[in-house]
């Protein structure tokens, strides 16, 4: 059928898709379109002959259009070929043109343009290579695309509407040159080897390279597809190159936090098998000790050490050092106590509680010049220094010395900051508990002549006396403090605790007519401060002369430390007095003597049948009635000596 037959008769196409074509083509009068829904139906029909040319989807049962245009191209090699597709890429458009496609529209253009592309397509009988279409097809994908024969020289450079900065040359330079004149030779022999891999097999190659534009080192995917049809009688491929230096880098920043995700893995369980190994430490060189060697014997790290806290004009030296040499460690940390208390990274870890990082040790500005010397000598590329603390107490220093720069990330830092929040607490539980158990104990006293808690608010204000009852540990690090006031009202109390500073929280548990006892939250308070720092508090009280606490220390408690950290709130706090006591050690027997001394007949028998009958299960195994009836009493009278009962057991018990 020629030209104008065709334009007399109407355009006879074949629409394989599941849905109708777009109604600017079924309605155009100069096209005549049949529809099928499978690439076997198009198959069968195309034998009937008659068609001008093929409109396919690229996603079709069983199959896709390039299967479909491919056994066209077997049977018909001239038959012009359209991909109207919905599943467009730049992947789709050059298997497509590889395959021999006339053209390819994503469907997104819409119908008029599709007219225009059948009547082109089936227009277009020229021989040889179909420049027109094929800029036109690149125009559907934002690459840039050549067309290279088998020697590799230029038979068309092709661009898209956004590959203008992409170019490395002007198409008019590369046309009729070769590869080797554009690329270096062993890039070009790369590219040449490529392109005749891709003509042996017949089928898509994909290869990645870097080449220089003028952004700059930019890296390229290329897609290469043979052509069906020889050019100028000599093979020749389409490759379409995507700009796909983006993607690289995010892949590259992928891999990188994937594998800082399976480090920071694995320092959490290096970190959990510490905390675990901890629970059966009775003394805090067995602590310090079990967390130094399961950093210093990992993957992670070249070695660690802990040091006591830092005392202003006192040198810190190492309690325990796995996995380096102790003398030259001792210099390093000497090099770094040495320093004035603003430079000081142990004045900066104990005092503001923060870790102090060394990311690169040859570049690192607060080192001094000892103190690089001492980490070259170690071997040392970056640290890190984190405090052991606890509440507000600080315990000491833990050192890490890293296998390489950057070593310590913020997510690793947080890591290792609550490993260290842990050894604290457990340095202060074996403390506590040694405490306990020991004999014998050095007992300091304080006095704090101006003292702004309400031990000294309210004797200065109220000319009265106020009495440490006891203290208990609450939630969100605070502590409850029962105070006894004598010789005020507690209306008095209550006004003056309105204004006081110290106090976020009070309340009167009982009152009287000469004092009352008092529930206290402090902002700040001397009895907190002795606490965090490790001691006991036995006893602390207050008049118009100041206050003066007691407390109970372990022997290997550092009592510079403790003062140090009263003095941070309360600079005239005086150590008035040192000594060693005698701590009684009272045995079970012992407990259950006092006890029972303590108890009338009657409480006892109450507390007793309540504890047998089940009254303190849950749920009750029995009520107050039931073990009231079983001893012929009445309820109020049980509860009675119940309460009598239950304050001795926990006076004796608390005493």
């Amino acid at each position: 059928m020629t030209d104008r037959d065709r334009t007399a008769t109407g355009l006879e196409f074949l629409y394989v898709d599941a849905e109708p074509p777009p109604a600017p083509v079924a309605d155009a009068p100069d096209l005549t379109g049949k529809r099928v829904d499978s690439a076997a139906a198009a198959r069968e029909r195309l034998t009937d002959g008659g068609i001008d040319c093929v409109v396919s989807e690229y996603d079709l049962p069983e199959t896709d259009g390039i299967d479909l245009l491919a056994s066209v191209r077997a049977e018909r090699p001239d038959l012009p070929f359209v991909i109207f597709t919905d599943s467009g890429s730049e992947t789709v458009a050059s298997d497509a043109l590889g395959a021999g496609a006339t053209d390819y529209l994503p469907k997104s253009a819409g119908g008029e343009e599709l007219c225009e592309r059948i009547r082109r397509a089936a227009g277009a009988s020229e021989p040889g290579l179909p420049g027109d279409r094929l800029r036109e097809l690149t125009n559907a994908f934002p690459d840039v695309a050549f067309v290279l024969d088998e020697a590799g020289r230029y038979l068309e450079v092709l661009s898209g509407p956004g590959t203008a900065e992409l170019k490395t040359y002007e198409p008019e330079s590369l046309v009729g040159r070769y590869v080797h004149d554009a690329f270096a030779d062993e890039t070009a022999d790369r590219f040449v080897d490529h392109i005749r891999a891709t003509l042996e097999r017949g089928d898509v190659q994909t290869v990645e390279y870097q080449i220089e534009t003028d952004d700059g080192e930019r890296w390229f995917e290329g897609r290469v597809a043979p052509l069906a049809e020889p050019v100028d009688g000599r093979r020749a491929v389409v490759w379409v190159a995507r700009d796909v230096t983006d993607r690289r880098a995010n892949e590259r920043e992928l891999a990188i936090r994937n594998d800082q995700l399976g480090t920071l893995t694995r320092i959490n369980d290096l970190i959990n098998r510490i905390l675990q190994s901890l629970v059966e430490s009775a003394s805090r060189e067995e602590i310090e000790r079990s967390v130094c060697e399961g950093l210093a014997n990992s993957e992670f790290y070249q070695f660690a050490w802990v040091a006591g806290p830092w005392v202003k004009d006192e040198r810190t030296t190492p309690s325990v050092v796995v996995g380096a040499d102790r003398d030259a460690v001792d210099r390093l940390v000497a090099a770094t106590s040495a320093r004035p208390e603003s430079e000081n990274a142990f004045s900066q870890v104990v005092s503001d509680g923060e870790s102090v990082v060394i990311a690169d040790a040859a570049d690192a500005d607060r080192l001094s010049e000892r103190e690089r010397e001492c980490m070259r000598e170690l071997g040392m590329v970056s640290a890190v220094l984190v405090p052991l603390s606890y509440g507000n107490t600080n315990h000491g220093v833990l050192g890490i010395s890293g296998a390489c720069t950057d070593t310590f990330g913020d997510r690793e830092l947080t890591a290792l900051e609550t490993l260290g929040e842990v050894v604290a607490f457990a340095i202060n539980a074996v403390k506590n508990r040694n405490l306990m158990l020991s004999d014998t104990a050095v007992e300091l006293e304080f006095r704090l002549p101006d003292s702004n808690s309400v031990f000294g608010v309210l004797p200065a204000a109220l000319d009265c006396r106020c009495r440490l009852e006891g203290f208990v540990p609450a939630a969100e690090d605070r502590l409850l403090e029962y105070v006894a006031v004598e010789g005020a009202s507690a209306s008095a109390v209550r006004d003056r605790l309105r204004d006081a500073a110290s106090v976020a929280e009070s309340r009167v548990v009982t009152d009287d007519d000469d004092g009352c006892l008092l529930e206290i939250v402090h902002e700040s308070s001397p009895v907190e401060h002795l606490v965090n720092a490790g001691t006991v508090v036995t006893s602390a009280s207050a008049d118009s002369g100041g206050v003066r606490v007691r407390t109970e220390a372990p022997h290997d408690l550092d009592v510079r430390s403790v003062v140090e950290e009263l003095r941070r709130s309360y600079p005239d706090a005086e150590l008035v007095s040192k000594r060693e006591t005698n701590r009684p050690v009272n045995t079970a027997r012992e407990f259950r003597r006092t006890l029972t001394e303590e108890l009338t007949e009657k409480q006892r028998s109450a507390l007793r049948a309540a504890y047998f009958a089940g009254y303190y299960d849950y749920p009750r195994g029995s009520t107050a009635e039931e073990v009231a009836d079983s001893l012929g009493v009445s309820s109020p009278t049980l509860h009675q000596h119940l309460r009598a009962a239950q304050r001795k057991l926990v006076e004796t018990f608390l005493d």
